[in-house]
Formats: C-alpha cells, structure tokens, sequence
C-alpha cells in the first residue's frame, strides 16, 4: 500500500514539474520552449527586434524652419489679393 502511495506521489511531483525544454532542445509549439521561440523543431532565443542596431540614437535636433515673417509660406493667390 505504500509503495502505491510513494509512486502516485512521485507521479502528481513530476506532472506538475516543468515541461518546456531549454534552448537547443526539441520542439515542435512556441510553447514547448523556455525562451518562447520554436525554430526548425528546436528552441532558440528571442530574436532581435531590430536588426543591423548598434544602440540608442543620439540626441536630435529639432527642425525649427528658419525665416523672417515676410518669406512665409503663403498661397500665391492669397498673396495676391492685396493688390
């Protein structure tokens, strides 16, 4: 009777381990892998988000245009109901 006890036992532990396999393990879903990536039935790492980045962008600018109030950019047929 104990021994039917131990063994249920050692089954429900090993149920409710954990079943998803590390990388370079087999697979077949996303889910069947740590990482959450299933490549050609074998887990990989998350790829990259964007490919060829180096790092951050460096601070910008902000493109203020530069003019007088004269040289702005009006329709010409605007412009040209004063006269």
């Amino acid at each position: 009777m104990i021994a039917y006890a131990i063994a249920a036992a050692l089954a429900l532990v090993c149920a409710c381990g954990e079943s998803r396999r590390p990388i370079g393990e087999e697979c077949l879903r996303d889910e069947d892998c740590l990482s959450g990536f299933c490549a050609a039935r074998s887990c990989v790492s998350a790829p990259t988000l964007v490919t060829g980045a180096t790092g951050p962008p460096g601070e910008e600018e902000p493109r203020i245009p530069q003019g007088d109030a004269s040289s702005s950019s009006l329709p010409s047929d605007a412009s040209s109901e004063g006269s």
